[in-house]
C-alpha cells in the first residue's frame, strides 16, 4: 500500500484510508468479532489511517475502533483522526464546548491523544443560530480552542471538513490556521481536483490544489458518493443512509450518474464505477489518503484490490473530467 505525505504535519498516512462512520456501518453496527478481524485485516493490508468522529453512531464508531486499536495493540502503528461539531449552545461557551467534546472523544477510544482533531462544522459568510455554519469569527475562536489542546498534548493536528461555502472553506484555509483539509472528492463531481468539473452539483473550485500548495494534508471524502457508484440496488444490510446532501448532490441523481461511468469503467479495464472513482481520486498526487466506509469484510477487500491496482491513467482520468463537465 502506497504510503503519503499528510501535508506539513510529518504524518505518513496510507492512499486509501478507513471510513468508520455510519454510511459504511461496519463500526457503528457490527459484530465486535467482524469489526476486529477487518481492522486487522486493513493494518496488515498497509492501511494507516482511520477516521471516526463523535457524532459516528453516538459515539460507538470511537468505542469500537479504541477497542479494536486497543485489543490489536495498534496504537502507534496507525494515524486516527475524529471531529468535533458544534451545536447552537455550544456558541455561548466555545472554548469549554471544544475541551468537553474532546475529552469525550478520547474516553470512548480509551487513549490519551488523538492524531488529528477536525472542526465538522460547514463554514460561510456568517455563523448560523443552530451552529450548523460558522462564520470566520466564530472559526477563528474554535480553532484555537482546538490549538489550545494540541499544546496540552491531547491532539496531535488540527483539521477542517472542507464543507459549505466554497469562498469561506477557501478563507479558512488560507489563515494557515490549521493544517488538513477533508475535500468532497468523487468521479461524479472532481470539483475539488478540477475547478468547474463538478457535474451540476457544487463547486469546490480546486480546493485540493490550493491545500497541496499550502502543504496541507487532504482527506478525499465520499469517494464513493455514500455508495451511489454502486448504483441504485439495495443497500448492504449494515449501511446506513446517505446522510445530508453535500454540494447540492442528491444520492438518487448521483446513482443515476453512475450508471454512465459504470460503462466508461469498462471501456477503461475497471470492474465498476465503484474501483474507477477510488483509483481517480488516488490519482491526483494532492489527496493523502482516500477515505473509504465499509459494511463487511467483502467491500475492505474490493478496495483493497483496486487500490493495489494504482492511479487511474491520465487519459482515463481526462476522460472522467470532460464527463463531469457536461
Amino acid at each position: 500500500m502506497e504510503q503519503r505525505h499528510f501535508g506539513r504535519t510529518g504524518l505518513h498516512v496510507s492512499a486509501l484510508g478507513f471510513g468508520c462512520g455510519a454510511v459504511g456501518g461496519l463500526m457503528t453496527k457490527g459484530e465486535p468479532a467482524d469489526q476486529q478481524r477487518a481492522v486487522a485485516h486493513a493494518i496488515d493490508n498497509g492501511i494507516t489511517y482511520f477516521d471516526t468522529a463523535a457524532m459516528y453512531g453516538n459515539g460507538t464508531s470511537e468505542q469500537n475502533l479504541g477497542r479494536v486499536l486497543g485489543e490489536l495493540k495498534a496504537w502507534g502503528k496507525v494515524a486516527v483522526g475524529t471531529k468535533l461539531r458544534l451545536r447552537g449552545d455550544d456558541l455561548k461557551d466555545i472554548g469549554g464546548a471544544v475541551r468537553r467534546s474532546v475529552d469525550a472523544s478520547l474516553s470512548r477510544l480509551n487513549h490519551e491523544r488523538v492524531d488529528l482533531i477536525q472542526l465538522h462544522n460547514r463554514l460561510g459568510a456568517r455563523t448560523s443560530p443552530d451552529g450548523d455554519t460558522l462564520g470566520p469569527d466564530t472559526f477563528a475562536t474554535t480553532v484555537a480552542a482546538m490549538r489550545e489542546l494540541e499544546l496540552e498534548g491531547k491532539v496531535g493536528h488540527v483539521g477542517i471538513t472542507g464543507l459549505g461555502e466554497t469562498a469561506a472553506v477557501r478563507h479558512a484555509m488560507l489563515s494557515d490556521k490549521v493544517e488538513s483539509v477533508q475535500s468532497y472528492y468523487n468521479a461524479i463531481n472532481p470539483s475539488a481536483g478540477f475547478g468547474g468539473a463538478h457535474g451540476g452539483s457544487q463547486d469546490f473550485g480546486g480546493l485540493i490544489d490550493l491545500a497541496e500548495g499550502r502543504a496541507m494534508g487532504v482527506i478525499a471524502i465520499r469517494v464513493m458518493a455514500a455508495g451511489a457508484m454502486a448504483g441504485e440496488g439495495p443497500r448492504p444490510p449494515l449501511a446506513g443512509g446517505a446522510g445530508p446532501a453535500i454540494g447540492g448532490s442528491e444520492w438518487t441523481g448521483d446513482a443515476k450518474r453512475a450508471q454512465t461511468l459504470d460503462e466508461l469503467a469498462k471501456e477503461i479495464g475497471c470492474e465498476n464505477a465503484l474501483e474507477l472513482s477510488l483509483r481517480f481520486v488516488i490519482a491526483n498526487n494532492g489527496v493523502s489518503t482516500a477515505l473509504v466506509g465499509y459494511s463487511d469484510f467483502g467491500q475492505l477487500e474490493d478496495a483493497l484490490r483496486w487500490a493495489e491496482r494504482g492511479p487511474l491513467s491520465p487519459d482515463a482520468v481526462d476522460q472522467i473530467v470532460a464527463a463531469a463537465r457536461h
